[in-house]
């Protein structure tokens, strides 16, 4: 992505921010993540300056800051993005995903096989990074929405074949699931 300046060789970043600005803003959002991904996997946790992640993209933080507008939420959208793609393959690998007492289990348990062995993982729950549960409580409700688009289906079907209580709040007992993930996944410092 660097080419040599016109008269004096030195190298010159190509930057997609303003001036070659991507036409798709989730695109851009990606890049972002995905240079926030490496910038925390970089330092072992993510206790990252938003000017690593610009010039890991290869944008200004102008740009950066015009997709997320804290580091907190920078972190909470490569959250997102990591748990939006591990909750179908967590779904999809259920052993009896038509039986809640089989499933419950994994469902809560699956998480903390997701950490040990993936580098970005490892140090987004390293003890380095204890804000990031902080991070994922407080801002929820994103959270939330993603798994219960995944989950829900499932704890309604349970529902309406009798294996879970028929007034059984699906997302407090969703809320519920992910605090125990969390809660398993917490460094302890």
């Amino acid at each position: 992505m660097a080419r040599a300046g016109p008269t004096d060789g030195r190298v010159q970043v190509r930057r997609w921010g303003r001036e070659t600005a991507l036409a798709d803003d989730d695109e851009a959002r990606r890049r972002l993540i995905d240079a926030a991904g490496r910038c925390i996997v970089a330092r072992g946790g993510v206790h990252f300056r938003m000017g690593e992640v610009a010039d890991e993209a290869g944008v200004s933080r102008s740009t950066l800051y015009r997709y997320f507008e804290s580091r907190d939420d920078l972190v909470m959208g490569l959250i997102i993005s990591r748990v939006d793609t591990a909750l179908e393959a967590a779904r999809q690998s259920l052993p009896a995903p038509a039986h809640a007492a089989d499933s419950l289990p994994e469902l809560i348990l699956q998480p903390l096989d997701l950490v040990a062995g993936n580098p970005l993982n490892e140090a987004l729950f390293s003890p380095e990074s204890g804000p990031v549960v902080t991070v994922l409580q407080l801002r929820s409700e994103r959270l939330m929405d993603v798994i219960c688009s995944y989950y829900g289906p499932l704890l309604e079907e349970w529902k309406l074949s009798g294996q879970l209580a028929p007034d059984l709040d699906v997302r407090e007992a969703l809320r519920w699931m992910n605090a125990i993930s969390l809660m398993l996944l917490s460094p302890l410092a």
